[in-house]
């Protein structure tokens, strides 16, 4: 064990001198930690940039209806509007402005609060012949076959006085380019307002309303759920990248030949470099949930399966770096290897971002990686309380542990490095 100890301390040696090291072992997940904490854990919504051009005047002044509408859209808070003059051609103005707030161009045409009132008697009319059918139909045996005939003699009248108002619909030109990323939030957002506006218009009211409860006993933020998915990712990348790298660096400045000419074995340098590898897992946790309490007060605390799941990722990983290091003997090539197997893991297997906002196949993939487990059975254990919950990554990390770890011993060449 001793020699163990000695292969600990000489790593973290070199570790320490390593400013890269430090830096994306520590500083770089907390950058991220308040980047995404930020983006994501405010309380705020997001406020896009609107312009409207509202061409629906009398007499120089905005209809009352097509002023009602900016308002509303004004008072969600979620839009910024800004005003564009009736005069201002739109072909000219996005070609002069190419930023995509700036080309992001809601017009009210002209005669809309005309057209929306119009189709306003249309659609009421219509409702009132739906109501006056559905009592025609099955209301008669409460109300009388006399009564029935007059409801009849209304609805063929009213049928006929339709016929004669316009059905055209009032629209609204929603501009917008095709760079801007959030055009379709931004469109939904429209429709899902002119939905409700419309239905102010007609005097609809709510049948059916949607009731939301929160299943979790505990107030947690979006931060809570997105911290064990950056714990999980860092401690990825220190053992694939930051255990491939190291031995690199040994091996280019000759450290690793000195050691074998000592009593160390092999056994003594892959133990030293997993308790290395375990003691930052268990820093970086401790790092990112105090800072993640003290600036967004994040609850999700590790508890002893949480801890036990870290340790085992941090096993893991150490011995797929590990491996690497030895099966590929080009400094470059192993440092690309790492590079190429663990961002992508990080990035693709859902632990920055929900699963569900990729593509299906996406997600079959990312099912397949190994930090996919890990930040979800972290999940399991740290937001949801279920230990249970997380025996398949318990399973899944233990099995690549023993695998990884007996691979590492066999491609370690102790004497010809």
């Amino acid at each position: 064990m001793k020699k163990s100890i000695a292969v600990f301390f000489a790593v973290g040696k070199n570790w320490l001198k390593s400013k890269s090291g430090v830096f994306f072992s520590f500083m770089f997940p907390l950058m991220l930690l308040l980047i995404f904490g930020t983006v994501f854990g405010g309380e705020g919504s997001a406020t896009y940039t609107l312009y409207v051009q509202n061409n629906d005047q009398i007499n120089g002044e905005p209809t009352e209806l097509s002023n009602s509408f900016i308002n509303i859209l004004e008072n969600t808070g979620t839009f910024d509007i800004k005003s564009l003059d009736i005069d201002t051609n739109i072909e000219n103005y996005l070609e002069e402005n190419p930023s995509f707030s700036s080309r992001r161009v809601l017009v009210i045409p002209d005669n809309f609060q005309k057209k929306a009132m119009s189709r306003n008697i249309y659609v009421r009319t219509g409702i009132i012949l739906n109501t006056l059918s559905y009592v025609s139909d099955n209301l008669e045996n409460e109300i009388g076959e006399n009564r029935i005939e007059y409801i009849n003699e209304g609805i063929s009248s009213l049928e006929d006085w339709r016929k004669s108002l316009k059905k055209e619909n009032a629209s609204l030109l929603l501009v917008t380019g095709e760079e801007d990323t959030a055009s379709q939030v931004v469109k939904g957002m429209i429709s899902s307002i002119t939905n409700s506006f419309n239905n102010q218009l007609i005097g609809a009211q709510e049948v059916v309303e949607v009731e939301t409860e929160k299943t979790t006993e505990r107030k947690l933020d979006p931060v809570d759920y997105y911290l064990p998915g950056y714990i999980a990712a860092f401690i990825m990348a220190n053992g694939i990248i930051g255990v491939t790298s190291n031995t690199s660096e040994f091996r280019r400045n000759g450290v690793i030949k000195r050691l074998a000419a000592t009593p160390l074995n092999k056994s003594s340098w892959i133990i030293g470099n997993l308790i290395h590898q375990v003691l930052l897992a268990f820093m970086l946790t401790l790092l990112m949930i105090g800072v993640g309490w003290i600036i967004f007060g994040v609850q999700a605390i590790p508890g002893f399966y949480a801890i036990s799941l870290i340790f085992l990722g941090a096993v893991t990983f150490c011995g797929i770096g590990m491996s690497l290091g030895g099966v590929i003997e080009d400094v470059e090539a192993a440092n690309s290897a790492g590079n190429a197997i663990g961002f992508p893991m990080m990035f693709l297997s859902g632990a920055f971002w929900p699963l569900e906002m990729m593509p299906g196949f996406m997600q079959t993939v990312a099912k397949i990686m190994p930090l996919y487990h890990f930040h979800d059975g972290l999940r399991q254990i740290m937001i949801h309380g279920n230990p249970s919950q997380a025996s398949i990554p318990f399973v899944i990390l233990g099995v690549l542990a023993v695998v990884f770890l007996g691979i590492a011993i066999k491609v370690t060449k102790w004497k010809e490095w």
